[in-house]
């Protein structure tokens, strides 16, 4: 079985579009998608729309979905540029968008593996997993169903021992960077960002797994250009350090 994880699209059509034209993906027999769909970017109900009608995908909760259904809460947690974001989002989802945002699940499971946006460990409260973070790393690990557990969240690829360290040390994932899952570790992998990379390069970012091969590897949108989508946030009034971000200007 060929499966494919990737995460916050950010509302990014343009990389949503390309990424689903890779072959890869298009081969794939499951994929999963690990939250923050909407937020930031010019086109939420464009890149929902395309994700519900993916009828291999399955779709998780983050926590722009989550803020996006629950503005109240989410001022005081959210940084300030993210929270005009997500209301100017809100604003603009159509009804069945917004329902069917409102039930997304949490976590997903599929043999060695489950999925979450931020961590198993108390997944509703949206923390962040980074490298060197034993604690949390080995929370996150302990209460999970399975043995490998796959986060998004943080924007950045990652792959993660029960210790927090780095297995593979690539600070920056190049595309087709690989692991060979020996079926005995515990891990946590980051597929990076497919809408708004960070961490020093500005290419999007996923994961492939293949059952008989047993590699997992991170691939790169090499072609991808979001200078497109750049100019579409700026003209439809979004905060213009999403931009920056968005085009590696700003990390």
């Amino acid at each position: 079985m060929r499966m494919v994880i990737f995460s916050d699209v950010h509302s990014n059509l343009e990389a949503l579009e390309a990424f689903l034209e890779e072959a890869d993906v298009k081969g794939a027999d499951s994929l999963f998608c690990l939250g923050d769909s909407i937020g930031y970017g010019p086109n939420p109900n464009e890149c929902l729309e395309l994700l519900r009608g993916l009828g291999n995908a399955t779709v998780l909760l983050g926590n722009h979905e989550w803020s996006a259904m629950n503005l109240a809460e989410s001022e005081w947690g959210m940084n300030p540029v993210a929270f005009r974001a997500i209301v100017w989002t809100s604003q603009r989802l159509t009804g069945d968008n917004f329902a069917y945002i409102s039930n997304l699940p949490l976590m997903a499971e599929w043999n060695s593996y489950c999925f979450y946006h931020s961590s198993a460990f108390e997944p509703e409260k949206w923390d962040y997993i980074r490298p060197g973070q034993r604690f949390k790393s080995k929370m996150c690990l302990d209460f999970a169903p399975r043995r490998i557990v796959c986060v998004g969240h943080t924007h950045q690829p990652m792959l993660l021992d029960d210790n927090g360290d780095q297995v593979l040390f690539m600070s920056l994932f190049s595309d087709g960077t690989t692991y060979l899952d020996t079926g005995e570790s515990r891990l946590i992998l980051n597929p990076g960002s497919i809408g708004q990379p960070r961490g020093g390069r500005s290419d999007p970012s996923y994961i492939t797994y293949d059952s008989e091969t047993r590699k997992i590897v991170w691939r790169r949108l090499l072609n991808y250009n979001p200078s497109v989508t750049a100019e579409k946030m700026l003209s439809f009034g979004l905060p213009a350090e999403l931009a920056y971000y968005l085009t590696g200007l700003r990390q």
